[in-house]
């Protein structure tokens, strides 16, 4: 597809805010190749970073104890319903971290900022991501299982 899954790395960084805390942030590492990169431009489709924030996405679940393919065998699905983005830089061949940050529980949506760092840990594409869970049998939207709540709001703590 075009880059490769790298590793999962978990580590802290300081986060700028009001209160200045210190945020437990998800990773993976993913080499962009050829594919990847719009000729002309000579970096990322913008629309291609959304399969890279989708990859971190997946991996989270994974690393959280829901992998997707456990989800969808219950009748769960997890759908997009809402993202707003900012490019900020050119995202390039290379290596590059794709964030998963600051999880939110909102009734039955669920929020993620999601970042692309640079090979310079410069942040390239931010972005907030909103799912909800659906149940694939009647296709209406459900509060996310309590276990799954637990684990995407604790995961950040350790």
């Amino acid at each position: 597809m075009g880059f490769e899954i790298q590793e999962y790395l978990w580590y802290n960084r300081e986060v700028s805010s009001c209160h200045a805390e210190e945020n437990a942030m998800f990773s993976i590492e993913i080499v962009i190749n050829d594919e990847w990169v719009t000729p002309v431009y000579e970096h990322v489709h913008h629309g291609r970073c959304f399969y890279a924030f989708e990859q971190a996405r997946v991996a989270l679940l994974r690393e959280i104890g829901f992998p997707n393919d456990e989800l969808l065998a219950q009748g769960k699905v997890l759908v997009i319903s809402g993202v707003t983005a900012r490019y900020l830089r050119e995202v390039k061949r290379g290596r590059v971290q794709v964030t998963c940050e600051n999880p939110v529980l909102n009734g039955r949506t669920l929020i993620l900022t999601q970042r692309i760092l640079n090979e310079r840990g410069k942040v390239a594409v931010e972005a907030r991501i909103e799912s909800v869970f659906m149940d694939q049998n009647t296709r209406r939207g459900m509060h996310p299982p309590e276990d799954f709540a637990r684990a995407f709001l604790d995961w950040p703590k350790g």
